[in-house]
């Protein structure tokens, strides 16, 4: 295990252990640990907060629905779905400063407008190994 600047434990496992382990999640997204295991230096940096929600009902299925259409226009940049009670989040790339970060806010609220209100700039340890 490590510890994330944040406060929270961020635990490495395969995607197959937690499969297993949580075998009622019905797909095969990894959705609390995926892209974490590919990291081996974590640092802080930016991202891109694209969505944000509590409504347990729904938040985890527009968090996943939105990932799709980002990965579909961006194949190349990477996507953080996570839950950190009570919140659902889709986070995207991995930028070392805030102005990497803007070009691509830029980029993504031009192909998205629908989410462009959402869509923020936030502090956040970044995977170093998918530059």
């Amino acid at each position: 295990m490590q510890r994330a600047t944040s406060g929270r434990v961020v635990v490495h496992q395969p995607a197959a252990l937690n499969a297993r382990l949580n075998p009622a999640n019905g797909d095969s997204t990894n959705v609390a640990i995926r892209n974490q295991h590919k990291a081996e230096k974590n640092v802080v940096g930016y991202r891109v907060q694209v969505f944000s929600d509590r409504n347990q009902r729904t938040a985890k299925s527009e968090a996943l629905s939105k990932e799709r259409d980002i990965k579909e226009a961006f194949p190349d940049m990477a996507t953080y779905v996570t839950y950190d009670a009570p919140s659902w989040r889709l986070k995207v790339g991995d930028f070392r400063t805030r102005d990497e970060a803007s070009v691509r806010l830029a980029e993504l609220k031009e192909m998205f407008p629908g989410y462009a209100n959402e869509m923020i700039i936030v502090i956040d340890v970044i995977n170093t190994e998918a530059q």
